[in-house]
């Protein structure tokens, strides 16, 4: 592919740059909301995982969570014996186990989630309706784009032509 003009090459970096500086204080601010609701940001995951997924194996969610078993078991041990996670053996395989939220954790949920748009609600108090919905909906473009160029990036293109591209 030909090299990406200066002007495309700039832009890229700026909004590389601005999407940074936002993951990390999403990041922070994740973290002051997960105390606020007497968790940890790691239980915070573990709780929206299961809310998208309703009900999986342990293995399955350490693997979503990119941590070993033995971490996500503990994880989920601490959220049953807090009551916001019920497990129950696997009937296709006793040896495993499946998780899914409890009343009290789909609360928690809802507690955290409100507390996140509470925040974002008071960043974009300025702003118009229509420029927020303008955003979301450009937000929504990125990260369908950002998938495809992931899977291009993971896939059987070679990962160094995908760089020279953006470079």
């Amino acid at each position: 592919m030909p090299e990406l003009p200066e002007t495309r090459r700039d832009a890229s970096a700026r909004v590389l740059d601005q999407m940074s500086s936002l993951s990390r204080r999403s990041r922070t601010f994740a973290t002051m909301v997960a105390h606020r609701a007497d968790l940890q940001p790691a239980q915070v995951q573990v709780l929206f995982s299961l809310y998208r997924a309703t009900e999986c194996r342990v293995a399955a969610l350490a693997d979503q969570q990119l941590v070993d078993p033995s971490v996500a078991s503990r994880q989920i041990t601490a959220l049953v014996k807090d009551g916001l996670l019920a497990r129950r053996p696997d009937p296709a395989d006793g040896r495993a186990a499946l998780v899914s939220l409890t009343d009290a954790g789909l609360a928690k949920v809802k507690q955290v989630r409100a507390l996140h748009v509470q925040a974002v609600a008071e960043s974009l108090r300025d702003w118009p309706v229509e420029r927020m919905d303008r955003l979301a909906a450009d937000l929504e473009e990125l990260v369908g784009a950002a998938e495809q160029a992931y899977e291009r990036f993971t896939g059987a293109e070679p990962a160094m032509e995908l760089v020279k591209e953006l470079v």
